[in-house]
């Protein structure tokens, strides 16, 4: 089977979080050489550049409502490419975007009548705040809870139904700061929660493989949503929420190498970056490194299924 092509989105977005220095991201990346590194990874999949994604920003209204703005044109990116079979690569910005990114391309298999791919969320949050319950108000507290059909001002009409994700094929990977209202909405929801205790306690091997066991039963497909900020602060500085506790860079890498193991992954966000407050590249290096990781083992199972 031909590992399918990838077109990377950047997505300037740094207003829905605390510091706006992650809308910098998708031009650090960049500056890395993402495609030029992706590209060495793969042998049979065309990888390209398709730009950035962009919101006029309009005087007068919220935070909510500019970020709704930026998802609802990213949605139309995502849709588009996930109707050609086309993976997209999503670089953020802050994590608010995953909103417009997944419900895009949810939306594309609700179109062609296709199972709804599962969500695994690598984070050291859950983002399964409504404004509501969010202690900050920062809209990239709430992007799980609208794909998840809660209520949240203007990013549940961006998600709208066919964007909804099912939350019996969710996974949250890595967590360790969950707001009270957000355990909550996980208690109502019955969802699965694999925390960074947990994985540091049992291993990656084991909590990876029962995460991807939710998402992913069968090898059907999946979406992943990673935000840098899963990596403990000690080795990625430069994010927006900076949580102790985090994975080490080794662990990144091996969840990584069994995510895209896997099979099947249809759709990538990598978010949080934030430039201005790294140290020496080392955040930026190790979100490349792991996408490097995660393209290559995805591309080495496809590869397998000839």
């Amino acid at each position: 089977m031909r590992t399918p092509d990838i077109r990377i989105l950047g997505v300037p977005m740094g207003i829905g979080g605390g510091k706006p220095g992650t809308a910098m991201g998708p031009w650090k990346v960049r500056e890395m050489a993402i495609v030029e590194r992706l590209c060495s990874t793969l042998e049979d999949a065309v990888i390209e550049d398709a730009g950035d994604v962009l919101a006029e920003e309009i005087e007068g209204i919220s935070r909510l409502e500019q970020t709704a703005r930026w998802c609802e044109a990213l949605k139309v990116r995502t849709m588009a490419l996930a109707g050609q079979g086309i993976t997209p690569l999503v670089i953020g910005g802050d994590h608010t975007l995953a909103a417009g990114s997944l419900a895009g391309v949810a939306s594309a298999h609700h179109a062609r009548g296709d199972m709804i791919p599962g969500v695994l969320w690598i984070d050291a949050h859950v983002d399964m705040n409504t404004h509501e319950t969010s202690p900050s108000g920062n809209p990239h507290g709430m992007s799980a809870a609208a794909l998840l059909g809660l209520h949240v001002d203007h990013l549940d009409d961006v998600v709208g139904a066919a964007g909804r994700i099912d939350p019996t094929r969710v996974a949250f990977l890595g967590a360790r700061d969950i707001d009270p209202g957000e355990q909550r909405h996980i208690e109502e929801l019955d969802l699965a929660v694999f925390s960074s205790e947990d994985i540091h306690e049992n291993g990656v091997e084991r909590m990876v493989r029962d995460a991807l066991r939710i998402v992913s039963p069968d090898g059907e497909p999946f979406m992943v949503s990673f935000d840098v900020d899963v990596i403990d602060p000690r080795f990625a500085p430069g994010v927006d929420t900076a949580v102790p506790g985090g994975l080490t860079p080794r662990q990144i890498e091996e969840t990584m190498k069994l995510v895209g193991g896997h099979g099947s992954m249809v759709a990538i966000d990598a978010v949080e970056l934030n430039p201005e407050t790294d140290v020496d590249e080392q955040t930026s290096e190790l979100m490349l490194r792991s996408l490097e990781t995660l393209v290559r083992a995805a591309g080495a199972e496809a590869s397998d299924r000839r």
